[in-house]
């Protein structure tokens, strides 16, 4: 959120192709503090806050892509996207379970032996 006349060198004249993905506003948490326009400090991402005070629509893009831009700026590729991957617990979950339900089942209805 740079003002224009501090990068100049990093304008781009013309139509532009641009990848990226869009976000949504972010909400203050409790104990975070408030952003400050003045400063140009930003904590959260508050897109109505942020539009009013550049003058532009409430539009967050992170930018993908871009292999050298000028000046160093905008930073691209700051986005990280992480699934997590639970399928072993979920698998050890679900087989002792099932290993249990069948001991159970097993003990109850086959060998006639009462519930723990």
């Amino acid at each position: 959120m740079k003002n224009k006349e501090k990068r100049i060198n990093s304008l781009v004249e013309g139509p532009i192709e641009l990848t990226g993905i869009v976000r949504l506003t972010e909400s203050r948490q409790p104990m975070m503090p408030k952003n400050n326009p003045a400063k140009s400090q930003w904590l959260y991402r508050d897109l109505d806050q942020m539009s009013q005070v550049i003058g532009c629509a409430p539009v967050w893009i992170d930018a993908r892509g871009i292999d050298d831009p000028p000046e160093g700026w905008p930073l691209p590729n700051q986005t990280r996207i992480t699934l997590r991957n639970e399928h072993l617990s979920y698998l050890i979950t679900w087989f002792s379970l099932s290993g249990f339900t069948a001991y159970m089942w097993h003990r109850y209805f086959i060998r006639k032996l009462p519930l723990i």
